[in-house]
């Protein structure tokens, strides 16, 4: 019995036992799973941080290249938009610093002939030249053009005193898919430590470089086609005078023609001693009139300026002085001038020579309109800030299907050879030069008007009276 309670006793001890080995067991399988897990969860930790830099660390790259490409691009436009060789090189370079360390640069245009390489600017540096035209010998600028593509060479010239290396980087200037030229870097940046990102950078930059040179050479030709056009407007505008004054000059031979046999008829009478102070008085008046027409002929025919020049004049003492020079054509015409002057007119900025050269193709006009004779009103006047000045004839009119082609070069209705065409046209761009306008109002059988519509100059002083 005795022994069989201790074997009760020793199967507890023995089941108590196994059971704590089970614990132990379990506890360890958790220990070494709760350890798996630890390491699991730091090893994902681990790698959201490593994205998390990766990500950080692209998006401040993105950040950067952005920045730097906005910057470029501002400041690129600077070239784009230069008006002049020394601000193209001057952006230019001030660019390229923010990519690679510059020595010098410089951009050279390749001549048709290949043979030698012309500076963009004269203040390239000799030795910029002579190596420029070295790597033209050596054929690398005609690789760079043909290919389009950037290059980098050693700088094989640099004095043994200098200290690092030195070489070249030779990028092509391309317009619409076509090399004109290089653009030479010289640089202490060696060729395995330029990246492929500054060489696009500096790629831009050659382009927005080739887009100035364009834009230059439109300028330049521009400039050239205005000079010509000038020197045109001014031929034409002379040739329409001495066409004038050749319609005028049996009139205007005529006004010096009278004075001069009343002097010499005043000079016989005064030989013969007879009424000496009053003759004196005639032959001095005869004078001056002689001098006045003179002198407004020419002043009147003298060659017009390629530079149109402003003066402040007054208008009622420009027309009258071309009514003067037309005035014995009138008559002989039987026209009767009907003149009437404002004399709250103020000065007009504009130029005198071309302005009565449009009163003078008017007033001619004016005249062919009224072959049996007629009336000419001239009429100026001041309304708000305009200067009106109208001429109204009394003449045949002109045709309304006609009215809306007279300003066009080369219109007329005059018999052949008697007309160019060119006198109301011309009227017209002076008028517009001035910033001006010119209307005319006609009924056919009733007679024209023209009227000239011109700024006064602003604040200015009104004029009265005398000259």
């Amino acid at each position: 019995m005795r022994k069989l309670e201790m074997t009760e006793e020793d199967e507890k001890k023995e089941t108590n036992q196994s059971g704590a080995r089970n614990a132990a067991a379990t506890i360890e399988r958790f220990m070494e799973t709760r350890e798996s897990y630890i390491h699991a969860l730091e090893s994902t930790v681990q790698a959201l941080k490593n994205k998390i830099d990766f990500h950080e660390k692209t998006e401040t790259n993105i950040k950067q290249s952005l920045d730097e490409l906005l910057a470029m691009q501002r400041l690129g436009n600077t070239i784009s938009v230069a008006t002049d060789s020394a601000s193209v090189i001057d952006s230019l370079l001030d660019l390229t610093r923010q990519v690679i360390p510059v020595d010098e640069s410089m951009i050279f245009e390749v001549g048709s002939s290949k043979s030698e390489v012309k500076p963009f600017l004269p203040t390239c540096t000799n030795y910029m030249l002579k190596s420029s035209q070295h790597l033209l010998e050596e054929g690398i600028l005609d690789w760079v053009i043909e290919q389009k593509k950037t290059t980098v060479v050693p700088d094989l010239n640099a004095s043994l005193g200098e200290a690092g290396e030195r070489t070249f980087v030779v990028v092509p200037l391309t317009l619409r898919n076509e090399a004109i030229g290089v653009y030479i870097i010289r640089t202490e940046k060696v060729k395995r430590a330029l990246t492929d990102h500054e060489l696009m950078l500096l790629a831009i930059l050659a382009n927005q470089a080739a887009v100035a040179i364009e834009n230059l050479r439109n300028i330049d030709k521009l400039r050239d086609a205005a000079e010509e056009l000038k020197r045109s407007q001014a031929q034409m505008l002379h040739a329409a005078k001495l066409a004038s004054l050749g319609e005028l000059a049996g009139g205007i031979a005529h006004e010096i023609n009278n004075p001069l046999q009343i002097l010499l008829g005043h000079v016989a009478l005064l030989s013969q001693g007879k009424d000496i102070q009053n003759r004196i008085e005639i032959i001095r008046n005869q004078v001056q009139r002689i001098a006045q027409i003179t002198r407004q002929l020419v002043s009147f025919s003298r060659s017009v300026p390629e530079e149109l020049q402003h003066e402040l004049i007054n208008v009622n003492w420009a027309v009258e002085e071309i009514i003067t020079l037309v005035d014995y054509e009138f008559r002989n015409r039987g026209i009767e001038f009907d003149v009437r002057f404002s004399e709250e007119i103020p000065p007009l900025e504009s130029n005198k020579n071309y302005l009565q050269q449009a009163f003078l193709n008017i007033l001619l006009n004016a005249k062919d309109a009224m072959p049996d004779g007629g009336k000419m009103i001239v009429a100026t006047e001041f309304q708000e800030d305009k200067i009106i000045v109208r001429f109204s004839d009394s003449g045949v009119g002109i045709k309304s299907e006609d009215l809306k082609k007279i300003f066009e070069p080369f219109f007329t209705t005059k018999e052949p050879g008697k007309g160019t065409g060119l006198g109301l046209p011309i009227t017209r761009g002076i008028v517009r030069k001035f910033g001006g306008e010119i209307k005319v109002d006609s009924v056919q059988g009733r007679g024209t008007t023209f009227s000239l519509v011109l700024p006064a100059k602003k604040k200015a002083a009104v004029l009265h009276g005398g000259r």
